[in-house]
């Protein structure tokens, strides 16, 4: 079964907003200058961590609940 995409959008919110918030801040002192190329370098970390870690764990987890 499929989990909501309104549920799915929720989390992916929930899991944005603190790496929107902190990764940028733990990483300024190793960031180039360029503005550019900081928030290519930020999405760069971002997406991937929500797309291969976060939302494949959600997933599972709504899937075993759901059983």
């Amino acid at each position: 079964m499929k989990p909501n995409k309104h549920l799915m959008a929720l989390i992916n919110y929930l899991a944005l907003v603190p790496l929107v918030y902190f990764i940028p801040k733990w990483l300024a002192p190793a960031l180039p200058t360029n503005e550019w190329q900081k928030v290519a370098i930020v999405v760069a970390i971002i997406v991937p961590i929500v797309s291969y870690i976060v939302m494949p764990l959600a997933q599972k987890y709504l899937f075993t609940i759901n059983k």
